[in-house]
């Protein structure tokens, strides 16, 4: 009789071991270096692997779930780790009518070095798992919590002469440069005049960018803010000084790094006093979101780009809002549903919101303070094994 011989994971073809590795989380992949030499060997090669991290990359943004990163860290006795909370919902889970189940998770950023204390970086950028902190001072750096990669960015040029890059007189944004398959990170000072400078990570460096005259005589008389980053282009709204109304978008394009500026769609008020209005992606496209309290009406105003990417319009979406007050929502980026977090009868739950069917359905939490955490800012984050050292 002949022995079938017992095959270990170590002997399956090279070509198979890479693909179930392409279904690994970042961190657990990272984590199962230390298994052995072998899983250290094969997967530091992986992660050394362009392809490999670009594919990974990949899988990761169109998995069947939407994570959301919760920007104000949670206290911690050690002031050089950074505890954010990472909040994921499977919004592909049974039936239609069936709830959606989510999972929360710490997510730390070790600090090489004490820069007073964790609430000082209060601003946070993402951009395929890599995220960019803005301290309180200007202080900025990148990190990769996945890989557990931390550095901090030279000083802009103007920072001297202009201070911190924060409202309302300043704004940052960070995304991905695909053309040159760069990182890059735009800071922009509105006083007098406009100024610009442009981090690249592969050159580690910063380089001052000129602003079209037109643009900058539009936008010294508004303020920036609502940053968003959205396939290799940046976009803030733009609002008057005094009376809090939007007026215009301005977008930075990172590869051939022009400048534009975007009307708002048509409609009757653009109130900042009166509505909630917030720059989103939804069903993967830019989109504004404008919500009327009073009348429970939800808008979605999509921004459809034409093929040259200069000129745009928007389709609008309306429905009435579901029944209960609605204390957060966060549109999902991948379809047609909303984060929510409703109060109605004296309770509070988190549903999504399908703003096309109207369909509610409960997603399950077992964290007992999401409640709190999504009054904070967030941001959808992935985790990746692209590396800050890439360069």
């Amino acid at each position: 009789m002949i022995m079938a011989k017992r095959m270990s994971f170590c002997d399956l073809p090279e070509e198979i071991i890479e693909k179930i590795m392409l279904w690994v989380p970042a961190d657990s992949l990272v984590q199962s270096k230390v298994v052995n030499k072998f899983w250290y060997s094969l997967i530091s090669g992986l992660i050394n692997d362009p392809k490999f991290v670009s594919d990974h990359l990949l899988i990761a943004k169109n998995q069947s779930s939407a994570s959301l990163l919760f920007k104000w860290p949670s206290h911690h006795v050690d002031h050089r780790l950074i505890a954010y909370k990472l909040l994921t919902v499977n919004y592909d889970d049974g039936g239609e009518d069936d709830p959606l189940m989510s999972v929360t998770e710490p997510l730390s950023i070790h600090l090489p070095e004490l820069i007073g204390d964790e609430s000082s970086w209060h601003c946070s950028y993402h951009c395929d798992g890599l995220i960019l902190l803005v301290s309180d001072v200007g202080r900025m750096a990148l990190c990769n919590p996945a890989l557990k990669e931390f550095m901090f960015l030279p000083q802009p040029r103007n920072f001297i002469i202009e201070g911190p890059p924060r409202y309302p007189n300043g704004v940052v944004e960070f995304g991905f440069d695909s053309v040159n398959n760069d990182y890059k990170c735009v800071v922009i000072w509105c006083h007098n005049k406009c100024k610009v400078e442009v981090y690249t990570m592969s050159s580690n460096s910063w380089r001052e960018i000129n602003m079209p005259q037109d643009i900058v005589d539009i936008i010294t008389s508004n303020v920036l803010g609502n940053p968003l980053y959205w396939e290799g282009v940046c976009y803030w709204l733009g609002h008057d000084l005094d009376n809090y109304y939007y007026r215009v978008i301005l977008s930075f394009n990172l590869s051939n790094e022009e400048f534009h500026l975007i009307r708002l769609p048509h409609f009757k008020s653009w109130d900042l006093t009166c509505y909630r209005i917030e720059f989103v992606v939804w069903n993967d496209s830019v989109a504004l979101y404008w919500r009327d309290d009073r009348k429970n009406i939800l808008r979605l105003f999509t921004m459809d780009v034409a093929e040259e990417g200069s000129d745009y319009s928007w389709t609008n979406y309306e429905c009435v809002g579901p029944v209960g007050k609605i204390w957060f929502e966060q549109p999902i980026w991948k379809n047609d549903e909303i984060l929510m977090e409703l109060k109605k009868d004296g309770h509070k739950e988190l549903v999504t919101f399908n703003i096309l069917t109207q369909k509610v359905r409960n997603v399950v939490c077992c964290d007992q303070d999401f409640s709190r955490d999504l009054r904070s800012r967030q941001f959808f984050f992935v985790k990746s094994l692209v590396s800050l050292r890439r360069r």
